[in-house]
């Protein structure tokens, strides 16, 4: 260790951040430490650099800290956000040995959110700091340097120009320091403008949401200075990009410098936008506005075509409703291809909803999405239906209408049409077609069974859309129709026709046209065999949810027989956010780790590997509530591997 760890820590935040008191940067100061054995200065330049300043407060100090133990708590809170690594390999060290002893290193309970999580903690921060949560998803060093001046603060008295000060914040130092690795997508830049929304849906999840989620919630759209910064340094060409901040997505549309930004954006990148609206803020201006930066898609959330139902049920002015319900004809006069969002909530009938599938079918969406009605156990608004009854109800109905119009109806989440309405829950069901694309043209319909393209056999529909995606020209199509076998001629170099736009709507795949529900991949099996072989389990357990249960079960008889016996399914439940949620990607940390405990207690042993899907899970490995999967190999002392690092269940 150090010889004046206080003294060395101090140096090292200092060249990466700027102290704060009451919002204003601390450029130079005098210290002594709190027993009064080392003392010092620092006086550095300001940063005239103009980008924006990303601002943060120093949080509640965890734990009393004496400088003789402060770099066990250094290296408590370091090992909480990290991973240390010695020749590639993960090393977990238990204890610190000092010249005053061994102090050994705990591991948070996995049931606890991370410590910046709770956003009540945070709301003294100032105006143009930003939420320490917001970023313990993404970017886990700004935490540690938050948690790292809360540890040290209490062991240092400040002064500038005679007077005490206290450390409230502290701003990061250089911008440019903070540029990552990105899938240089646009959204980087745009998804900052979904901050706030127009509308107050009483039926919206995001009013349950409990407050150690570790996403912000905000109050105001994004400031106009770190937008601007964040577009300086969004470089899709490097795949290099800001860090991103966790938001909860809203509106992307209501910020007046949207036109702006996307004729900013477009002159740097060819991809898509992709917007998910209410559809209120699209006006013919903005539509047309949009229209100029092509390729664009949407997701409207429409809900209903009846105005006073709409108002009621969403909290929205007549006049945006008006806007909201007309956007669709802009957007086909324009030729802009959309997808239509309902939510089957009590609010909206059935019979409602199919007046409304029958009207916008007219305008040829892409698609049509029903949403299942969820809730959390905090939502503020009643929820007393029965889910499996009105979830049931939906997905009948949703088959019926399947038959009435050429769009195809996606219910959402389809892991539960696909599991417990079909015998075999792997299938490749077609749900439908995208209206003027070759699948439409070739004559499927919902409810085909493809079971060969080409001279490929695909068994699921991963494998379906994979074959499906590398075949040119006409190729045959095998389908089974109401028992019957069949063949079809796909085209897929017939010119497409809007709506129709290519084999991706915004972060949809959907090959020549063809809609399906995804599913588990052959690669998730490779991945599981490779995982149990070079662990050598000969019993494993594979975490998976209620909904998905029946694919996991068939998929693991189907494509792993050898290694069916040595594995035990483990049903996780979505206990942190309650309700009627019931799906693996919305499981945290503590939520796995009560599973693995019930199932311990049930069978009395513990497995020698377990499996866990990574679709719960960021691109940084992080649940909601910011907690990192390593940390379930941390507690367990068992290995634990992620599964299906490109599998994302996006219907």
């Amino acid at each position: 260790m150090p010889d004046d760890p206080v003294r060395e820590s101090l140096t090292a935040l200092l060249d990466l951040t700027i102290p704060e008191n009451a919002k204003v940067p601390l450029f130079a100061a005098a210290w002594t430490t709190a027993d009064g054995t080392a003392d010092g200065t620092w006086d550095h330049t300001p940063d005239l650099s103009g980008d924006f300043t990303f601002s943060y407060p120093i949080p509640p100090t965890e734990e009393s800290a004496s400088p003789a133990a402060y770099p066990v708590s250094l290296l408590e809170i370091v090992l909480d956000e990290v991973d240390l690594l010695q020749d590639g390999e993960v090393v977990r060290p238990v204890a610190v040995l000092t010249e005053t002893g061994r102090f050994p290193l705990t591991v948070r309970p996995l049931a606890q959110p991370h410590p910046l999580a709770d956003r009540t903690e945070n709301t003294k921060a100032a105006i143009r700091r930003q939420p320490l949560f917001s970023v313990s998803q993404t970017e886990p060093t700004i935490p540690i340097l938050a948690r790292h001046w809360a540890l040290l603060a209490p062991l240092l008295r400040v002064s500038k120009n005679g007077e005490n000060t206290e450390l409230e914040g502290f701003r990061l130092r250089r911008t440019a320091d903070w540029v990552v690795p990105s899938h240089g997508h646009p959204s980087e830049v745009y998804e900052h403008l979904a901050r706030v929304c127009n509308v107050a849906c009483s039926f919206c999840y995001l009013f349950g949401n409990p407050n150690t989620l570790a996403i912000a919630r905000a109050k105001k759209s994004i400031a106009r200075d770190e937008l601007d910064t964040r577009m300086v340094y969004y470089r899709p060409q490097d795949r290099r990009a800001l860090f991103a901040a966790q938001w909860e997505l809203n509106e992307f549309l209501v910020d007046p410098r949207l036109p702006e930004i996307m004729t900013t954006l477009r002159e740097t990148t060819d991809r898509p936008f992709f917007f998910t609206t209410n559809g209120n803020p699209l006006t013919p201006r903005i539509v047309e506005q949009l229209a100029e930066v092509k390729p664009v898609h949407f997701v409207v959330s429409t809900n209903t075509v009846d105005e006073p139902l709409r108002q009621e049920v969403m909290k929205e002015r007549p006049n945006r409703t008006w806007t909201a319900l007309h956007c669709l004809q802009e957007l086909r006069k324009h030729e802009i291809p959309f997808g239509v969002s309902l939510v089957a909530t009590p609010d909206f009938p059935l019979e409602d909803l199919t007046r409304t599938i029958e009207t916008v079918s007219e305008l040829d969406p892409n698609f049509i999405r029903v949403n299942e009605p969820g809730f959390t156990r905090d939502h503020p608004s009643p929820m007393d239906f029965d889910t499996d009854i009105l979830w049931g109800s939906v997905i009948e109905w949703t088959q019926a209408m399947r038959e009435k119009t050429h769009v195809p109806i996606i219910a959402i989440p389809s892991a539960y049409e696909e599991n417990f309405f079909y015998d075999d829950p792997l299938a490749a069901r077609v749900i439908g077609t995208i209206p003027g694309s070759p699948a439409a043209a070739c004559g499927l319909r919902p409810g085909d069974v493809i079971v060969g393209v080409g001279f490929l056999r695909p068994t699921t529909r991963s494998e379906v859309v994979s074959s499906l995606m590398l075949v040119r020209g006409r190729v045959v199509l095998r389908i089974r129709r109401a028992g019957q076998s069949m063949e079809l001629l796909l085209d897929t170099e017939l010119p497409p026709a809007y709506p129709y736009t290519g084999s991706y709507i915004g972060k949809y795949m959907v090959p020549h046209g063809v809609v399906t529900a995804p599913s588990i991949s052959a690669g998730d099996a490779r991945g599981i065999a490779q995982q149990v072989e070079e662990a050598g389990s000969r019993h494993s357990w594979l975490v998976t949810s209620s909904l998905m249960l029946p694919a996991a079960r068939a998929f693991i008889e189907r494509s792993l027989p050898e290694h069916a016996d040595g594995i035990d399914f483990v049903v996780a439940t979505n206990d942190y956010l309650g309700g009627n949620i019931r799906v693996m990607d919305m499981c945290t940390v503590g939520d796995i780790h009560a599973a693995l405990v019930r199932h311990q207690e049930k069978t009395g042993r513990k497995p020698e590997l377990i499996l866990v899907p990574a679709t719960g899970f960021n691109a940084h490995g992080r649940d909601l509530v910011g907690r990192h999967w390593g940390d379930i190999e941390r507690m367990w002392n068992i290995p634990v591997r992620l599964l299906g690092h490109t599998t994302q269940f996006v219907f």
